[in-house]
């Protein structure tokens, strides 16, 4: 058992400062240096793994930063690995992203900034959730689940029966694009969807475990996540994806088996949640049902067996099709997220 790891986070001050995306911006959300900033992104790692009692913190000793992480009652080992491997798939991102820097900068007008997933599930991972790209105010929050799209889908994970106990083990995310935009400009990342791959299947790697024949499962939301699906795996996809299409994966050179499902983007029911013509309730409420069979998907797969994806699926849709709580969910949700009073 170790119970105190000290990892060499490899880089001088200027990588680290970019793999971290630290700013001047970020000082005055008193994370006053780089070292205390890389902490905080630790740090919530291990709270977000239920590794309570532990502290993380950054050393700077002959030029080398080092994270020094204890917890008197964990064993801590896992994280060589697991934060080596995410390091890794990090830098493979930062590269990409300097290599087309002039162009995402022409795009973006200064609005587009390189960020990586971070403070995250990595030890108790049970699913992973691949997004399109970050929302640009997770700089804001310093926190990257802090925001509509996660917060909207636990509560339809809380629908399928979830305690906030679990959430974090369930929002492990990879996002196609890791660069932070405002959350409605998905125009304006598009032209850079399929750049990243070659990050997005390391970074799919580090936050999945092989378990057996199978890893944990994914759920890929939205349809600039499914157009990289088929782009990206042509033949497990068959070229085309919808909304509860399940696919499976081998992201491994072992040959291990990745189940995933496809899903709506948590955000898009938002945008029906003020709609009140009769003409639009039957989308309205399919969009719901789907969004409620596929988080009821991601738990039972996350914390059942993997093998039977397609009979959970099915499940799923059994039980939620027609299911007089659709309703009752969606009359809350439209008081809940509603912009009118």
């Amino acid at each position: 058992m170790e119970n105190l790891l000290e990892i060499t986070l490899k880089g001088n001050e200027k990588h680290l400062s970019q793999l971290f995306s630290y700013s001047k911006k970020r000082k005055k959300a008193n994370l006053s240096s780089l070292q205390d900033y890389m902490a905080h992104v630790f740090n919530q790692t291990l709270v977000r793994d239920q590794i309570y009692g532990a502290w993380a913190q950054v050393l700077l000793k002959e030029d080398k930063y080092v994270l020094k992480i204890y917890s008197p009652h964990h064993d801590l080992s896992e994280y060589k690995d697991l934060i080596g491997s995410y390091m890794k798939a990090g830098k493979m991102a930062l590269s990409i992203f300097k290599d087309n820097k002039k162009e995402i900068k022409k795009a973006g007008k200064n609005s587009m900034k390189f960020l990586l997933p971070f403070g995250l599930s990595m030890k108790k991972t049970k699913s992973v959730q691949l997004l399109h790209f970050p929302p640009l105010e997770t700089f804001v929050y310093q926190d990257y689940l802090y925001s509509p799209t996660n917060r909207r889908w636990e509560n339809l994970l809380g629908y399928n029966g979830m305690t906030e106990a679990f959430f974090p083990e369930l929002e492990s995310i990879v996002d196609c694009v890791p660069i932070a935009a405002p959350g409605d400009d998905s125009k304006g990342i598009e032209p850079f969807n399929n750049y990243f791959t070659p990050y997005v299947k390391e970074m799919l790697r580090a936050r999945l475990k092989q378990e057996g024949d199978y890893t944990q499962p994914v759920v890929a939301y939205g349809g600039p996540v499914r157009d990289w699906l088929e782009k990206s795996f042509p033949k497990e996809s068959n070229g085309h994806l919808e909304p509860l299409s399940l696919l499976t994966l081998q992201l491994f050179d072992s040959g291990v088996k990745t189940p995933v499902l496809c899903a709506n983007h948590p955000s898009k029911y938002l945008y029906y949640t003020d709609d009140d013509k009769p003409s639009d309730y039957a989308t309205k409420k399919e969009i719901m049902t789907q969004d409620l069979i596929a988080a009821g998907w991601q738990s039972r797969m996350a914390y059942g067996s993997k093998v039977k994806s397609t009979q959970v699926l099915e499940k799923m849709k059994k039980h939620w099709t027609g299911n007089p709580r659709v309703e009752e969910i969606m009359r809350q949700e439209d008081k809940a997220y509603g912009y009118t009073l």
